[in-house]
């Protein structure tokens, strides 16, 4: 049974996902004193899932949005929904490209934001994420990039589980990345564009690891990261989500990212590098008050298999 808590959170974003709150003469307003952030969702026959997407985006009232969707020829009743918004985006398209990737790089050529990111079309931003955001980038011009931590959602757009990282240092992230041991969840990053043109932006060629590779070359150009401790993004597990389906491509393109960019996972040293690591978010986790959340990621669940 939810706590009245997680009740009345659950509620929250069913409200958000599902219904129109934002003020449309608010979306169209520019106001030059945020950053303009510039959001791209790909998008393929989702639209079971798109529309709850796309109010998670709005709904949000940023006052400085720029909302890109990038659809690749859907067939199912996408397009009626993109029409229905299509007022206040900045940009969209439908037509066959060369999957996720290529779709991504594509709108991010398009992108005039400050700050970039991408939400995929059967996932939500959780409330006020990109206020939070903003006010954070504005404040602190050293930051490179701002990741978070993100909840687990059913096909419905129920919780059902939640991931949490912590506070990493840059040598920790560094080490981190070579060895292993941590990961920043993609989908509750957000990063500078001029990060993103330095390091070469996404590579179309790869189906899965995309976010891995880019993450990767965001470490290796020594970007500035910082944490905001809670939940910005909503994750849905779904039977037919590509994270599901496609794990043997994950695995072999991240093998060739292992040796693409020399990094260690198989030595005696990466071993005790990923132990320490882990033993370091263990004692975060406990100092922040996650005791009880690290209990439940030990327990017996299928949900503790997803990433």
């Amino acid at each position: 049974m939810l706590s009245r808590g997680s009740v009345a959170v659950q509620s929250a974003l069913h409200d958000f996902v599902f219904n129109r709150l934002f003020d449309g003469t608010n979306l169209r307003t520019e106001d030059k004193s945020w950053p303009k952030i510039t959001i791209v969702t790909p998008s393929f026959n989702q639209g079971a899932y798109l529309e709850q997407t796309v109010l998670s985006v709005l709904n949000q009232e940023y006052p400085n949005l720029e909302y890109i969707i990038m659809d690749g020829g859907s067939t199912d009743d996408s397009l009626k929904i993109i029409r229905r918004y299509e007022q206040y985006l900045s940009y969209w398209d439908s037509n066959p490209d060369g999957g996720q990737s290529a779709a991504l790089a594509a709108g991010f050529r398009r992108a005039t934001g400050e700050i970039l990111a991408w939400i995929n079309s059967d996932d939500v931003y959780l409330p006020g994420v990109l206020q939070r955001v903003g006010q954070l980038f504005r404040s602190d011009e050293q930051i490179d990039i701002c990741y978070g931590n993100m909840n687990l959602l059913d096909k419905h757009g129920c919780i059902v589980a939640e991931r949490r990282v912590v506070d990493y240092s840059t040598t920790l992230l560094r080490l981190g990345f070579r060895y292993g041991g941590l990961g920043i969840y993609q989908p509750a990053s957000f990063w500078r564009r001029n990060l993103y043109e330095k390091v070469g932006g996404l590579n179309p060629s790869l189906f899965f690891c995309m976010d891995n590779d880019l993450f990767i070359r965001f470490v290796m150009g020594g970007a500035n990261f910082k944490f905001i401790n809670a939940p910005l993004y909503g994750f849905r597990i779904h039977p037919a989500s590509k994270t599901g389906l496609h794990q043997n491509i994950a695995e072999l393109e991240f093998k060739a990212l292992i040796e693409k960019y020399d990094l260690d996972w198989t030595s005696f040293k990466s071993r005790c590098i990923r132990t320490a690591i882990r033993f370091y978010r263990a004692w975060k986790h406990c100092l922040g008050g996650d005791g009880l959340y690290l209990a439940k990621r030990l327990l017996p669940n299928p949900l503790n298999s997803v990433p």
